[in-house]
């Protein structure tokens, strides 16, 4: 009786420390009072973990700072945060344009971040190129203490055995990721979905007052939309990513996919067409001149005043407002984070607001709040370096 009450108190402890690491994290100015109010626990069970923590190197104390202070009477208080050296992540996205990696410290800040092409189709040839990218990563962080390597990826993952169920690249299918590239670089890797990913280190970088849950609204290629929902994402047994690009729109009464309409890859053919057909003689040129067509090369094309292009932008944007509005009206978010380099010029976003909003039922179009992300080509990246550090450091 004694011994399982001793591991019941043990247990215990671990829990608290778990919640207590997790709010450290994500708390700005994190008081040992501030984290009791918040998690329910007594002051002294806080002391206690904070100063274990604090033993252990993985903590320090920071003074506040005047300006955010409350008030200014009496001692002042320092706040706690982990030691930004205390722990080293990997964090790497197999994207639809490029592959992009970064070493992380524990505070979420980029120390490295290194940019490749696209994975290649065969999977023993993407396998050994990611395993190089990370041992590259590997010898700049030298003898920093690393955690692991989070991988982000499109498609179906089995997170939790690290196997991708289902990718646009057939070769991929089926194929544990996890376990070989683990065998490759020596460290524990795991993989999840990359919008996932994305998700769950926007959850993890937003300091202060935030929802309890979102959804996360992501153009690129195709449209995805994962609800976070507390700490995690939702998104069902089969582990994708809230594949909103392939649900339908009735469309002059024929059905078509939201991908085949408002993504990335949609604006992509139109503009092609287009320039097959002798128009948007700027755009071809500057495709000509990269060598490949690019998102920001039409989005320059557009802020330049072309009509075709603002056409063929605006007609995109519509259908994915009506998206967005369906899954607003269907589970009610309150909040939604709209995540794409096509939001990074302000007409477009203004654009995506009033369609969906326009679309909105109820007191929705009040009550939603929608905010763009800053666009940054290594979000992926960084989301798959927040995962690995939930997951291996502050779960445990």
């Amino acid at each position: 009786m004694a011994s399982k009450k001793g591991n019941s108190l043990l247990e215990t402890r671990r829990r608290n420390r778990v919640l207590i690491k997790n709010m450290i994290f994500r708390m700005e100015n994190a008081r040992r009072t501030a984290i009791a109010e918040e998690l329910g626990l007594t002051l002294p069970t806080i002391t206690t973990s904070v100063n274990e923590m604090l033993t252990e190197g993985i903590l320090e104390e920071i003074p506040i700072t005047e300006g955010q202070l409350v008030n200014n009477m009496g001692r002042r208080p320092n706040a706690i945060a982990f030691r930004a050296e205390a722990a080293y992540a990997i964090g790497v996205e197999l994207g639809p344009y490029a592959t992009r990696a970064v070493l992380m410290n524990l505070r979420g800040e980029v120390i490295e971040s290194t940019e490749y092409e696209r994975a290649a189709e065969n999977y023993q040839g993407m396998l050994g190129k990611v395993a190089n990218i990370i041992q590259e990563l590997m010898d700049k962080a030298g003898d920093k203490r690393l955690l692991g390597v989070g991988v982000g990826l499109p498609g179906f993952i089995d997170r939790e055995k690290g196997i991708i169920r289902s990718n646009p690249r057939g070769d991929w299918i089926g194929k544990n990721l996890a376990a070989d590239l683990e065998e490759k670089v020596h460290l524990p890797i795991l993989v999840d979905n990359n919008v996932r990913l994305r998700a769950v280190g926007q959850e993890m970088s937003m300091q202060g007052e935030k929802p309890d849950s979102f959804a996360y609204f992501f153009v690129s290629r195709g449209v995805a939309c994962p609800l976070m929902l507390k700490e995690d994402v939702v998104s069902g047994y089969t582990a994708g990513a809230g594949e909103i690009g392939h649900t339908v729109l009735s469309v002059n009464g024929e059905l078509k996919c939201v991908d085949d309409l408002g993504s990335e890859g949609a604006i992509f053919a139109k503009c092609q067409e287009a320039m097959l057909a002798g128009r948007l003689s700027e755009l071809k040129e500057r495709m000509q001149k990269e060598g490949h067509l690019a998102m920001e090369q039409i989005l320059e094309v557009q802020m330049q005043g072309d009509d075709e292009v603002n056409a063929i932008i605006d007609q995109a944007i519509g259908y994915l407002g009506i998206a967005l509005a369906n899954v607003v009206n269907l589970i009610n978010p309150g909040y939604v984070v709209a995540d794409s380099c096509l939001f990074s010029v302000e007409k477009n976003r203004q654009r995506l607001l009033e369609a969906a909003k326009g679309n909105f039922f109820g007191l929705n179009e009040e009550e939603v709040q929608i905010v763009f992300t800053p666009f940054d080509r290594f979000r992926g990246a960084k989301g798959a370096g927040y995962f690995l550090i939930r997951e291996l450091f502050l779960n445990v």
